[in-house]
């Protein structure tokens, strides 16, 4: 028995590599036959495992998979506009702390120029002359202690006092720069007219055009970062764009490989047409596919015959097993009858038992009878 199923296991193994070998070729000719209908419709019907059906089924792969790779092409796009987008604004924020810096400085030089031409009476004037006193009144003072001579406790108190004037006088130069600058904001914005000429003029056009260059800036700035904030929201509720790319690329891979099979079920369809007549598939077949199919031909009635073989040989194990159980059945049929036997025997043996203690009881019955005393 084990020689024979040595015999199926060959059989089977031989058969599983030619039916993979059939696969393949139908696998070739349906993907072969698929190019060749390109987008043509030779099939009238369009559903099931019909051919018409298959093409179909074929044609939505291909177009599951251009989908995906659609919406991969426009995430991608997504991500590379982002990455612009933080480029752009990283520029131009730079740009724009450039042009304020610069801004800062003209307006300073411009309100320079106007405390030059203010009329004595003009409140930033006024507070310019204020500011100025002070200056003046510290970088004295400042004087004064760096030419003050002593001990080391006079040098000790003398190096405290430089340091809060020199803090004061810092303190007082920064107020001036902003007395100056909010003085040249102020003209810029048009609050104030004063007739200015010369490098005053050049200054003030400048002013000018640093805050309408300031100004284009910050609408450049906030359409970008709103359109930032927009990718960022899109991406919030529907997903990272990486992720959903990795989405997709997976379904395009598991779209791919379901290919194979639908390449086989169409190559399979078309090689039993040659059996009806050239059947739906006489338009697109060639003379060179003949071949391919008396080969896929051949190999399906060798897989037949062995399995044919492999039935015959699993029917004569059948029949091999079927006579051991009879066999078996038979063993036990005649130890049972054996066992029948015996208890027929020893029931015999009871009976006669009984019939002798009936015996004795009958004799015993009469002695006492007989005798005249009660049981």
């Amino acid at each position: 028995m084990e020689d024979r199923r040595a015999i199926i296991r060959e059989l089977e193994d031989k058969n599983k590599a030619d039916t993979q070998a059939v696969n393949k070729l139908y696998e070739d000719l349906g993907e072969a036959l698929f190019q060749r209908i390109g987008e043509g419709e030779p099939f009238a019907d369009g559903e099931g495992d019909s051919p018409g059906g298959i093409l179909a089924e074929f044609r939505k792969l291909h177009s599951e998979i251009a989908e995906s790779r659609d919406i991969i092409k426009s995430l991608e796009g997504d991500i590379q506009r982002l990455k612009e987008l933080e480029a752009e604004i990283s520029e131009k924020e730079t740009e724009q702390t450039r042009l304020e810096n610069e801004f800062d400085e003209v307006n300073v030089q411009l309100g320079k120029f106007l405390m030059e031409t203010a009329d004595s009476s003009d409140s930033l004037k006024l507070q310019e002359e204020v500011v100025l006193a002070k200056i003046d009144e510290q970088e004295k003072k400042l004087a004064e202690l760096e030419s003050k001579e002593g001990g080391i406790f006079a040098w000790i108190g003398k190096n405290a006092q430089m340091a809060v004037s020199k803090g004061l006088l810092l303190k007082n130069r920064f107020a001036l720069q902003r007395l100056y600058r909010s003085a040249g904001e102020k003209y810029v914005s048009g609050s104030d007219e004063y007739h200015l000429e010369g490098e005053a003029n050049d200054t003030a056009e400048k002013a000018k055009e640093l805050k309408e260059q300031l100004s284009q800036l910050a609408v450049n700035l906030a359409m970008l970062k709103g359109e930032r904030r927009n990718m960022g929201d899109l991406f919030s509720s529907e997903g990272s764009p990486a992720r959903r790319i990795q989405s997709q690329e997976k379904h395009i891979a598991h779209t791919q490989s379901q290919f194979p099979e639908v390449h086989r079920r169409f190559g399979t369809a078309a090689a039993a047409s040659k059996t009806e007549s050239e059947g739906s598939f006489g338009s697109i077949l060639i003379s060179s596919d003949d071949e391919l199919i008396e080969k896929s031909n051949t190999l399906n009635l060798e897989i037949a015959e062995r399995k044919l073989k492999i039935s015959v040989i699993n029917a004569s194990i059948s029949i091999d097993y079927e006579k051991s159980e009879i066999e078996k059945s038979r063993k036990s049929i005649q130890n049972q009858r054996q066992k029948i036997t015996a208890a027929e025997e020893a029931i015999e043996n009871l009976e006669e038992e009984i019939g002798q203690a009936e015996k004795r009881i009958e004799e015993l019955d009469i002695f006492i009878q007989k005798n005249g005393s009660d049981r």
